[in-house]
């Protein structure tokens, strides 16, 4: 697993500033506009990529995609009960470029890899971070850029300028999630110190984990920027961003170990960000600082 030491200090009179500058959010969009009036149009089949399929999937004309939907603006499900989010907007339009349809498989972030390496799903979306730890076990296309934050009550005096000072502290996340393993990582290190551990509460989706913050269950938030940054824009004052830990990696789609669909999802996602769709995706969830120009299959080390 990357592990990247470089940690800011962040305090409570630029928290949201950094939210702002490095992820694109501002506080006059903390609810984008519904899907209705912000629609992505829909791809023109392009039959030099559908060339790229592999045989199973062009007779199926499906793809079966895990979603860890609860994350939003990643993955969640809007007034209708549609699922909606960045990732879905870009998968989908990929989809079309390919001439396929979508088969949606909602699941929990912890069973994302084992459904990959069982063949369940032919990809899954789900602010899945790209580590060298993932790569060697499932194939991973970059889309996007992020690190992760922390999130406090606005009312709180944290400041996390390193992982020391998560100890004693009660942190949620989602299960399954690289901050749970920091956590668990962390915690010798706390009891060493002679501090006391972390108190991890793991929900399976980050709504569930960012309300524990809300309610005082929790003393933190820590999730992926795109989870935190968008929990803090909407939050009507009530939290804020109070650090973050890693520095600015891939995020992207997972499939299984060595699939067919990396190269054609890749190329489809590249056709996205020629054509100018992809700036239309990120602008319209507020993400354009996380913007890349060139898709990558399976990244290592820090992006640039």
């Amino acid at each position: 697993m990357m592990r990247f030491e470089r940690r800011l200090p962040v305090g409570p009179a630029v928290a949201l500033a950094i939210a702002v500058a490095c992820f694109g959010l501002t506080p006059a969009r903390a609810q984008p506009a519904s899907p209705a009036s912000e629609a992505v149009p829909a791809e023109t089949v392009q039959p030099a990529l559908v060339k790229l399929l592999p045989p199973p999937i062009a007779q199926s004309k499906t793809l079966v995609v895990a979603v860890t939907v609860g994350s939003p603006p990643d993955e969640f499900r809007n007034s209708d009960g549609e699922i909606v989010g960045w990732e879905i907007d870009i998968i989908r339009g990929a989809a079309e470029s390919l001439g396929l349809k979508l088969d949606f498989r909602p699941i929990t972030f912890d069973s994302v890899i084992p459904g990959l390496q069982a063949h369940r799903f032919d990809a899954a979306v789900g602010q899945i971070g790209i580590t060298d730890v993932r790569e060697k076990v499932v194939d991973m296309v970059g889309t996007l850029l992020g690190n992760e934050l922390f999130a406090a009550r606005s009312n709180s005096d944290i400041e996390v300028r390193s992982l020391d000072d998560l100890c004693g502290r009660t942190v949620s996340t989602t299960r399954g999630s690289r901050e749970y393993e920091f956590m668990q990582a962390q915690n010798p290190k706390c009891t060493a110190a002679g501090k006391p551990p972390i108190n991890a509460l793991v929900f399976n989706d980050g709504v569930s984990a960012s309300d524990s913050l809300i309610n005082e269950r929790s003393d933190l938030f820590w999730l992926g920027s795109t989870g935190v940054g968008y929990f803090v824009a909407q939050s009507h004052g009530r939290a804020k961003v109070v650090g973050h830990y890693t520095d600015m990696s891939y995020i992207g789609i997972a499939l299984p170990k060595g699939s067919d669909m990396s190269k054609p999802l890749q190329a489809a996602v590249q056709h996205l960000i020629d054509d100018g769709t992809y700036a239309k995706i990120v602008r319209k969830w507020g993400l354009e600082g996380g913007a890349i120009k060139q898709v990558p299959i399976n990244p290592t080390g820090i992006a640039s």
